[in-house]
């Protein structure tokens, strides 16, 4: 039969009963005498370090004064490897009520760690610092680094949004992958805010010169959608096709009108092609004759009451209607809910209309002039003979 009771058996007895062992409580204590709040206390330690676990290999220590947990670390008269390689801790600062996530850089078993980081902290409010040298006073603080890698990167898919990335600190914000969108604020009632007084912000092209610049692309400018409906659009973005390079263009669903940029002109599309019903205008210099040219001033954005020149629309409606345009909006900022507005570009055909009817009438009164003229000639004729 085999011996049951080996020296290696009376070894573990006393290895036991060195334990302390409580036979009531099953609690076991090293280095205390009553070990009541855990079912294995351990009091004391060499330098910090109260135990070490796998020390035969990259093991894990176990530190009090600034309790914490070491991975192939442990503290006697700074940091120490447990053995060859990187290690670091999770360590609480038991008077600020902070936690520290320590790496120390390579080093050998039992020598002191010389060269490591602080690669997180969080404060007793939650605050999370990333390699701060210091508690954060806000809840995420992410300091720029001096390489190259970037204070703070957010994968995507495709692409990494980075903030203060590089010594030369420009931040990327992308969307992660092609085709994807960038999307700022999407909640109700909420602004965006760029920058200050001296902000300049570029859209689709490199360092701005104005407050703000942006190239079109694929031929699109800027466009003002209807909230009501999406077809409803205005557009404006330069014409540079057809001879007229840096026109400025007004597009109102899918209709051009444009400011030539020679001289800054505005032209409106009047090509034959495009219209119908075409008839020439009648006489119109009596109803012309009618208008009433006033002088007035504006009640609102006006404080110096300066003074203009111009027609009212109710006046005009009578005679020349076609000219007058009334909006049912009552967002227009006057608080009319039939606001009267006037085309003064149409005054220019009136003009034109009743200088040729004045031409007429000129030409058929020299007419008549020269008529009576060769009537009286005749006259002084016939008169100089009889005498």
């Amino acid at each position: 039969m085999k011996e049951i009771f080996t020296p290696g058996y009376f070894l573990l007895i006393f290895f036991i009963l060195c334990l302390q062992e409580d036979l009531f409580s099953q609690n076991v204590g090293i280095g205390i005498s009553n070990p009541t709040r855990a079912k294995l206390e351990v009091n004391g330690a060499v330098d910090y370090t109260t135990a070490i676990f796998g020390g035969e290999s990259t093991g894990i220590g176990i530190i009090r004064n600034n309790p914490g947990i070491g991975f192939n670390n442990y503290y006697n008269g700074g940091n120490r490897y447990i053995a060859n390689g990187y290690s670091g801790a999770i360590w609480l600062d038991a008077v600020n009520g902070g936690m520290f996530f320590d790496v120390n850089g390579f080093g050998t078993a039992n020598s002191l760690a010389t060269s490591g980081i602080n690669s997180m902290v969080i404060n007793n409010s939650g605050n999370i610092g990333i390699r701060s040298s210091g508690y954060p006073d806000i809840s995420l603080f992410v300091p720029r680094q001096s390489n190259n890698s970037g204070a703070l990167v957010i994968g995507g898919t495709t692409y990494n949004s980075r903030f203060y990335y590089g010594t030369a600190e420009d931040t990327y914000i992308t969307a992660g992958k092609d085709n994807g969108h960038l999307i700022l604020n999407h909640i109700p009632g909420g602004h965006v805010i760029m920058g200050s007084g001296t902000t300049r912000v570029s859209i689709n092209n490199g360092v701005p010169l104005y407050t703000l610049e942006i190239r079109q692309a694929n031929q699109k400018g800027i466009a003002l959608i209807s909230p009501e409906n999406l077809f409803d659009v205005w557009e404006m973005r330069t014409w540079n096709t057809g001879g007229n390079p840096g026109s400025l263009c007004f597009n109102y669903n899918g209709v051009w009108k444009s400011f030539i940029y020679i001289d800054g002109a505005y032209v409106q599309v009047s090509d034959k092609r495009l219209k119908k019903d075409i008839k020439p205008v009648p006489a119109l210099l009596g109803k012309i004759m009618r208008l009433n040219p006033v002088t007035y001033a504006m009640k609102q954005n006006n404080p110096d009451n300066e003074i203009s020149y111009g027609f009212i629309a109710q006046e005009v409606k009578d005679l020349f209607p076609e000219l007058v345009h009334i909006t049912k909006d009552t967002s227009n900022g006057y608080g009319i809910s039939d606001l009267h507005m006037m085309n003064y570009s149409g005054f220019g055909v009136l003009a034109i209309k009743a200088i040729q009817e004045q031409q007429q009438q000129l030409t058929e009164m020299r007419k008549e002039i020269d008529l009576l003229k060769e009537q009286n000639k005749m006259l002084l004729q016939l008169i100089n003979r009889k005498n």
